[in-house]
Parts: C-alpha cells; sequence; structure tokens
C-alpha cells in the first residue's frame, strides 16, 4: 500500500499511512461542544491564525464524533475542517458521523441510505437544525465522506472503536476518488454483508449478545441485549463484569458461558499503541491497556474533553492526559 507524506494526506482513503512528526494531540470526541474544544486546544498552546488554529510543533488529531449531543455541531466540523485543510489537523471518522452520512445521503432511488433509531433521528435532525440550509449541511456530508476511518502513523494508530489488521487491510474499495463511495455504504448496512461486521465493529467496537434468560436494564430502565468488551483480552474465563468495557450498566460478576462468546481478533500486545474514542470513561482510566488509551472522557455526559499528548513515547502514561470541563458544569462549581 502506498505511504503517504504528512503533506499529501487528505483523508481519502479507508486506511492511510502518515509520516511526519512524532508530536502529536490525540483529542477524544468533541460531539459538538465547539466552546470546550477551543479552550482545550489553548490549554494544548494552539492559537488562532487567521481563523485556522494550529500549533507550530505539534499536530491534532480527532478520533471522531465531533457531531451529536452538544450544541453546535456545525459549527464543530467547520473548525475541524479548517484545521485539517491547512495541514495543522488529522481525523477519522466516528459511528456519529456515518450515522450522519447515511442519513443525510440519499441513493439513486431517492431515499436515504440508513434511517437510525427514533433517537438517533432525533439527535440527526438537531444537528439538522443547527445548520442555515440543506445546501450547506450536504458539503459538509460529502466533506465528512472524505475522511479515513483509520490511521497508521507508524509508532501509533487511531480508529474510533477497534483496530483489526484484517479489517483494515480489507475495506479500502469503499472509497473511489477520495470519497466512500454510496453504494458501499448501502452494502455495510446489511447485516448479511461481508461487509456490515467489519464497518460496524471497527466504529463501534466489539459486543456480546448477553444469554436470554439475563436480563440487564440501565439507568432508563432500558433492556440492554448486549455489551461491549475488552477487544484486547481473551473472552473465555473471563467474567461479564471483567471482560465488560464502557458500558453505561452493571454487569454481573460470573463467568461468561463459552457459548454466547463469537471469535474476534484481540488486539496484540506487541501491536503499535492504538488510539480509540466511543467508550465515554469518563474519570477513566483512560489508559485501559499497555497498548490502548482511550481519549473519550464524556464531554456529553457532563464530563471532560480529553487530549493525550503524544511525544513518540512507547509506554502510555495518564499523566499525559489534558482535560477542559464543560462550560455549564463549570458555572455550577
Amino acid at each position: 500500500m502506498k505511504q503517504m507524506g504528512i503533506n499529501d494526506f487528505k483523508g481519502s482513503t479507508w486506511f492511510s499511512s502518515v509520516n511526519g512528526s512524532s508530536a502529536y494531540d490525540i483529542i477524544g470526541d468533541v460531539h459538538g461542544y465547539k466552546k470546550e474544544l477551543i479552550r482545550l486546544l489553548k490549554k494544548l498552546g494552539y492559537t488562532d491564525n487567521a481563523g485556522v488554529w494550529g500549533h507550530a510543533e505539534r499536530k491534532a488529531v480527532f478520533v471522531g464524533d465531533f457531531i451529536d449531543r452538544g450544541p453546535d455541531s456545525m459549527g464543530v466540523i467547520g473548525f475541524v475542517r479548517k484545521m485539517i485543510n491547512g495541514g495543522k489537523a488529522l481525523a477519522v471518522l466516528g459511528n456519529h458521523e456515518i450515522n450522519a452520512i447515511l442519513y443525510f445521503t440519499k441513493g439513486s432511488d431517492g431515499k436515504r441510505l440508513k434511517v437510525p433509531s427514533a433517537s438517533g433521528q432525533k439527535m440527526l435532525e438537531e444537528v439538522e437544525s443547527q445548520y442555515p440550509s440543506e445546501e450547506r449541511l450536504m458539503e459538509d456530508i460529502k466533506w465528512l465522506r472524505t475522511l479515513p476511518v483509520c490511521l497508521d502513523m507508524g509508532s501509533f494508530r487511531v480508529v474510533h472503536a477497534y483496530w483489526n489488521d484484517d479489517y483494515v487491510n480489507e475495506l479500502p474499495s469503499m472509497y473511489k476518488n477520495g470519497k466512500l463511495r454510496k453504494r458501499f455504504l448501502k452494502e455495510a448496512t446489511k447485516k448479511s454483508s461481508s461487509l456490515y461486521r467489519p464497518f460496524n465493529e471497527i466504529l463501534k467496537g466489539i459486543e456480546i449478545t448477553l444469554p436470554d434468560d439475563l436480563v440487564i436494564k440501565d439507568e432508563a430502565k432500558i433492556s440492554r441485549p448486549v455489551f461491549r468488551i475488552k477487544w484486547w483480552t481473551k473472552a473465555q474465563g473471563e467474567t461479564f463484569k471483567s471482560l465488560g468495557f464502557g458500558n453505561k450498566f452493571t454487569l454481573p460478576d460470573y463467568t461468561i458461558p463459552n457459548e454466547v462468546i463469537h471469535d474476534y481478533t484481540i488486539y496484540p500486545k506487541d501491536a503499535p499503541i492504538v488510539f480509540v474514542g466511543h467508550y465515554c470513561m469518563g474519570n477513566g482510566p483512560l489508559v485501559v491497556s499497555e497498548n490502548v488509551c482511550c481519549v473519550d472522557a464524556c464531554i456529553a455526559g457532563e464530563g471532560r474533553l480529553a487530549a493525550y499528548r503524544y511525544n513518540g513515547e512507547n509506554t502510555l502514561s495518564e499523566d499525559n492526559f489534558v482535560f477542559v470541563k464543560q462550560e455549564k458544569v463549570l458555572a455550577n462549581l
């Protein structure tokens, strides 16, 4: 696969290998909180140069989910877009961007590529309401389709929820002329498709279906049929509680029956460091294994917006994190 120079990268392939500086700030899920993003960048030493925020010696890397839930998704997309176009940032897509692409993009039959659940549709309609026109919205949706889903930076990797070498190498055909193809996007929504599992697991992580006799409900009393897992850990012999990762409900502390475990590729301990978002880890810990780091600290859940300051090190450290809180949370302190 062609190696791309840092100045060549425009987010045009499923998988991009990038060479360049070893100083990066990996920024977690922003979810429409533009004011908090600006405060975080100021704290990191970034400055505004004619509307493009950047750093003289560092580059920002966004792990996806810059939209939904917060008050200014349009503002965040525009902000990140300027940084990327100005060579000051890189970004991968999250599941929320993909949901927006699928909902707002129409196929040859004039229908949306996919309509999400009622709650997901409500969030996307809120995003749409922040735009002055459909034309302006579609301009951003088309731009989002040019972003990659994975970045390999050599000493570290970035993906929204789960890194799997086979998946990464399998799916570059989803792009044509630097843009996600409508036909392949539609195909990836079908459970019968060979694209479905790779596409969804890279964006949402590995989930295991709970046994029929185990009913788990979250704080809103909604039943949860599946739970997210630590995909860098072997499932056999683990309990629901010890294997679970990033779930907003309590799992029982007894061994998972082998019959509910499906095969998945464990991220190797000798693989490069991988940064992910997605899991809303709140107060952490965010360094979850020796080579896996989650930078999503739940800004949309009145938590924090996080950035990991990476300087080429081989050992992850919680000391390398920088945080800001939601403005309304600060106002109540």
